[in-house]
């Protein structure tokens, strides 16, 4: 549409020769741009945590979806935008492929790109419904804020889930910030992120007047607020601790690629065990209620087996009262299959069994193969090693003799948002095991690291971590390291137990329904705006 020179020199009219310019330089320079907007937002997670970023392309998303000039074309750069944003953020996960040799190698960029792909169409619907409902000024940020957040919920709960990059745990890391999950849940800090981030779209999209300034001083008072009132939670609470409660956690730091070698499995074991002993001559863990080994560090399926070797000598480095809490896997078989669970057991100093728990939030393409059938005739069912995980029986809290109550959760369960808890009664701490060995030196880790660090503040319970290479760590409710072992490093974690502290007035699980029931009213009640105004200009065509 032709512009007069006036309307050329305001702030809008800028914005809109920029997306102009980068149109007439051919098909692909918008895409790149919105690719690049993805790809630095990525920037924003651990372990760059480069927070000022959400405030720059945050506000880019917006204006990308204002100048698209149609839906199609709107929703190609909100898939380019989380094109951008996953294949950047989450490139580690191609370092798994080469720790296992049934995997080929040559998989990873396939694997990689397939995901990313995948996950980019949520962001693409974003920009496609927010698009379609023509909505201007400030309301638009509403909007797009609430379809943004409405898509993570989305993301993480269907097929089978994947709420990894979730806007509000950029904020993992950064404490005074994050204290706010605990009333608002993970979700309501993404939505809040938005709002705020995007309300400094004003100062650039020709907003008149005094009123381009409002919505940003608001904007930005919001993070100031919540890092305020966070700063001001932590520095008034100190970390309790149950001091009769000492633990040990063991990170041997065993490489992915040497974990399951059969000629190895002994001297793995043996690593385990002598980490896991004291200085004094008896051989044992002395003084220490909680020995925590981490994920499959035991690599054998026979270890809750009657008579299991590996079992009995575990229970001999602890004194009477003391518990080991160890991974490793099992099987059960039936007339017709065998079925293997990737499992946690918790035994005592006479190698009783006293629990079990079974990881019930697996990995797709990792830990199982969805349409497995169907891809196993195509070649290609060794994406998991060779054979699927079994799922247990989800969450559930773990009462040990003398032990403060404690749930469980295996590796990429904590990055489920109101999902590591069984409902009923609280627990007293969560326990995280997990073997990010797969990994190695990359920027996994300490994601995985920030997002559990998340469900201890949004829980207000302490978490025990323990990690086959690291980060192994304690964290109090609030979120803060009491101890940690860093990655790539062997080596032992000692710390009492942390106390947890009062729940939240509202459930995670509730605030996460909430935070979908209020962004599900925002988007149909605009939506059903649209369609009321659509009804009403078909009217009054047909009355001319």
């Amino acid at each position: 549409m032709p512009q007069s020179d006036a309307d050329m020199n305001d702030r809008g009219a800028l914005v809109a020769r920029l997306f102009h310019w980068l149109e007439a330089k051919g098909g692909l320079a918008l895409p790149a741009f919105a690719f690049f907007a993805g790809a630095l937002l990525s920037r924003a997670f651990a372990p760059v945590n480069l927070f000022p970023v959400l405030f720059l392309c945050i506000p880019l998303m917006i204006l990308l979806v204002d100048q698209a000039k149609s839906r199609g074309q709107a929703f190609g750069l909100g898939w380019w935008t989380g094109f951008g944003l996953f294949s950047v953020g989450l490139n580690w996960i191609g370092y798994s492929f080469s720790q296992q040799q049934a995997v080929p190698a040559y998989l990873a960029p396939l694997a990689i790109l397939a995901l990313t792909a995948v996950l980019a169409l949520y962001i693409g619907l974003v920009f496609w419904i927010s698009w379609h409902l023509k909505t201007r000024g400030l309301l638009r940020i509403l909007v797009f804020a609430c379809t943004w957040t409405l898509f993570e919920i989305c993301r993480g709960l269907l097929f089978t889930g994947f709420p990894w990059h979730l806007l509000g745990s950029a904020w993992g890391d950064w404490l005074w910030v994050s204290q706010s999950v605990f009333y608002i849940g993970s979700y309501g800090l993404s939505l809040v992120t938005l709002l705020a981030a995007g309300a400094l779209v004003p100062l650039v999209d020709g907003s008149p007047g005094r009123s381009r300034f409002v919505a940003p001083v608001l904007g930005i008072l919001a993070i100031v607020s919540l890092a305020g009132l966070g700063a001001l939670r932590l520095s008034s609470h100190d970390t309790g601790y149950h001091v009769a409660i000492s633990m040990r956690l063991v990170q041997a730091n065993v490489k992915q690629r040497e974990k399951w070698l059969s000629h190895l499995i002994d001297d793995h074991f043996d690593k385990h065990m002598r980490l896991s002993r004291s200085a004094g001559s008896d051989g044992k863990a002395q003084g220490i209620r909680l020995l925590i080994w981490p994920e499959t560090a035991v690599q054998r399926e026979s270890f809750d087996r009657e008579g299991s070797l590996d079992r009995w000598r575990i229970s001999k480095l602890l004194d009477f009262g003391s518990f080991a809490i160890v991974g490793a896997p099992r099987y059960r078989a039936t007339p017709d299959r065998v079925d293997y669970y990737n499992s946690l057991f918790a035994i005592n100093s006479k190698a009783d069994l006293y629990a079990r728990y079974d990881k019930a939030h697996l990995v797709p393409f990792g830990e199982y193969l969805p349409f497995e059938d169907f891809l196993s005739k195509i070649g290609i069912a060794q994406l998991t090693g060779g054979s699927s995980w079994s799922v247990g029986d989800g969450p559930k809290t773990i009462q040990l003799p003398g032990i403060p109550t404690f749930s469980p959760f295996i590796c990429y369960e904590a990055v489920f948002p109101g999902a590591v808890t069984a409902k009923g009664a609280r627990p007293e701490w969560l326990l995280n095991i997990t073997n990010d060995a797969w990994f190695g030196m990359t920027e996994g880790p300490y994601q995985h690291l920030a997002q559990a660090r998340m469900r201890a503040v949004e829980e207000g319970l302490p978490l025990v971590r323990a990690a086959s290479t690291g980060v192994s760590a304690v964290i109090d409710p609030y979120g803060r390291t009491v101890a940690s072992l860093g990655l790539g490093r062997e080596g032992v974690v000692e710390s009492p137990l942390p106390k947890a502290i009062a729940a939240a007035p509202v459930s995670s699980g509730a605030r996460l329904v909430l935070a979908a029931l209020f962004c599900a009213f925002v988007v149909l009640a605009r939506l059903a705006y649209c369609w009321r105004q659509g009804r009403q200009m078909i009217a009054d065509s047909k009355k001319l």
